[in-house]
């Protein structure tokens, strides 16, 4: 959740709604496990021919064990399929990143990856063989999957339309979180609680990193009334991942939210915190940051 706040915040308007008040769960946290059999069909379906092998200590995730072969596409990269016994990480990579590029045309290359809609669809089609249904899934209040996409691309001069800067997709990935409770969310802090798989030309599968974990209720926690953290942050007591932080702020969404650590940590405890979006005006524009205040055990 970032550092504590370097000084107090003078002045705090509160604008939002009351903080969430109920089922403010504290969990404790183990990786998930994979077992050898789902990993050699995870492999079969990937197409993989390799027996799984002990992941070397000198990897992040290590322990584990992995799959690592030549691209049969390209035998100058390496693909991999790796679980981690240190977080219950899964992760695949293809070895491709797609940038393609006509040398004849002098244009890009890649072509045929998929719109949102179908990179969507071959996600949760891949749901069964990573071991998860929708269920493991953070719904919308409306009982909508919440997910999000976005492209990696690359940009260019064209030169046939006046060196135009021009941006090709070679990537769209798809985004899912972890479902914990009902009114929360997951906060991801690099890849924490997510799964994630990306999509090149003609629509292969270029990744999946997905790190979810189990948890287990193991208390409770103190909710704050709109008063309460006000004083709180008029102390300084809250986290941000911002070195500095405005004097002057107004609080316009507070939500509850429980952080997962990256997929080379492990971690013991999900712990929610407020989640609160902050307006602070620099050089006459508004802008906003994140603020964090953990909550203590009963």
């Amino acid at each position: 959740m970032g550092d504590e706040l370097p000084y107090p915040i003078k002045s705090v308007l509160w604008k939002a709604g009351e903080p969430p008040q109920t089922n403010l769960l504290i969990y404790s946290l183990q990786p998930r496990i994979y077992s050898p059999d789902r990993f050699k069909s995870l492999a079969t379906f990937l197409g993989f021919r390799s027996e799984p092998q002990k992941l070397p200590a000198t990897i992040l995730y290590a322990p584990g064990y992995w799959i690592k072969e030549s691209n049969p596409t390209n035998k100058e990269t390496w693909r991999a399929l790796i679980f981690s016994e240190l977080s219950g990480m899964v992760r695949y990579d293809s070895g491709e990143d797609n940038h393609k590029w006509d040398l004849k045309s002098k244009r890009p290359a890649a072509h045929g990856v998929p719109n949102e809609g179908e990179a969507l669809n071959r996600t949760l089609a891949l749901l069964p063989v990573l071991g998860i249904t929708t269920n493991d899934l953070e719904h919308l209040p409306n009982g909508q999957l919440r997910y999000a996409w976005n492209t990696d691309g690359t940009w260019y001069n064209d030169r046939y339309d006046n060196w135009q800067r021009k941006r090709y997709i070679r990537q769209v990935n798809v985004e899912f979180w972890q479902r914990i409770q009902a009114g929360a969310s997951v906060l991801s802090i690099g890849g924490g609680g997510m799964l994630r798989a990306g999509y090149i030309s003609e629509g292969n599968l270029a990744e999946i990193e997905m790190t979810f974990r189990n948890f287990n209720p193991l208390g409770t926690a103190l909710p704050k009334s709109s008063a309460e953290l006000v004083r709180m942050l008029r102390r300084g007591e809250a986290r941000s991942f911002r070195a500095s932080i405005p004097e002057r702020i107004t609080v316009t969404q507070c939500s509850l939210v429980y952080p997962q650590a990256n997929s080379s940590s492990k971690q013991n405890f999900l712990w929610p915190c407020y989640s609160l979006k902050a307006d602070f005006l620099d050089a006459g524009e508004t802008n906003s940051l994140y603020i964090y205040v953990p909550l203590v055990m009963k």
